[in-house]
């Protein structure tokens, strides 16, 4: 017997430990290194919930209203709504605060292609939701339990994930102190407590009652939780990117 060939045979080396834990694809958006800072800044702009711009803000007939998002251009029919204020309907279609309402492109595109005209229109616009008060195809809840949360990110959860819209709705908070770091945020409110938003070297407190829109959702944005456990829905793109800070 050979014994060299027994004893000696070296097991084949794997990949290092380092890199078995570096995740892949979809993963990625897990407990990773933060992305480094960009050059150029988010472009916060924080306002109230009652001082919301007119072009951004839309009321349904039930007596909701918030924060409109229209989708990007060439990036297929949505649009999102983010409850800032009031509330309507009964049951599991009824509204409040932090509830996200999501049109998305593949009921909406049926219906363009379906009207008189057959006119379409690269996204959703606010004066065509307020004309026609088409039913939302998801309703996500602020306090609801679905989604998933970050293993090793704290107060970080996903409520839903829709490729068909390109969009996601993350709930920040609590636990108080948080840090995190995103790429691909595109709107945050706060309900209780408040966050520190970075804007290059400019740092703009969000309290409760405000909402912050991001200019550029490519830049690395830093947030930070105050320690009255702040609570905040934000809207993102599908394939953002989260860490600790």
């Amino acid at each position: 017997m050979n014994v060299k060939w027994l004893f000696g045979r070296k097991k084949p080396a794997g990949p290092p430990a380092a890199a078995k834990e570096i995740p892949k694809g979809d993963e990625r958006r897990g407990p990773v290194p933060p992305p480094p800072r960009t050059a150029h800044a988010p472009g916060i702009s924080v306002f109230g919930f009652d001082t919301v711009p007119s072009e951004s803000l839309l009321r349904l007939g039930d007596g909701c209203g918030g924060f409109f998002l229209e989708g990007e251009e060439g990036k297929g029919r949505a649009a999102a709504l983010l409850v800032l204020e009031g509330g309507g309907g009964a049951g599991a279609t009824a509204t409040s605060p932090g509830d996200v309402l999501i049109w998305a492109a593949g009921v909406a595109a049926v219906r363009a292609a379906q009207s008189p005209s057959g006119a379409r229109t690269s996204s959703l616009s606010l004066e065509e939701i307020s004309r026609t008060s088409p039913q939302p195809h998801h309703h996500t809840k602020r306090d609801g339990v679905a989604g998933a949360a970050f293993p090793g990110i704290t107060g970080l959860r996903v409520l839903a994930r829709l490729p068909e819209a390109r969009l996601a709705v993350l709930r920040l908070g609590p636990p108080p102190g948080a840090r995190w770091v995103f790429r691909g945020v595109r709107a945050f409110a706060v309900f209780s407590g408040r966050l520190a938003a970075f804007d290059g070297d400019d740092v703009k407190e969000v309290r409760a009652g405000a909402l912050a829109r991001v200019a550029d959702p490519s830049a690395t944005l830093y947030l930070e939780a105050g320690n009255d456990a702040a609570l905040a829905v934000a809207l993102a793109a599908e394939d953002f990117i989260a860490a600790l800070g």
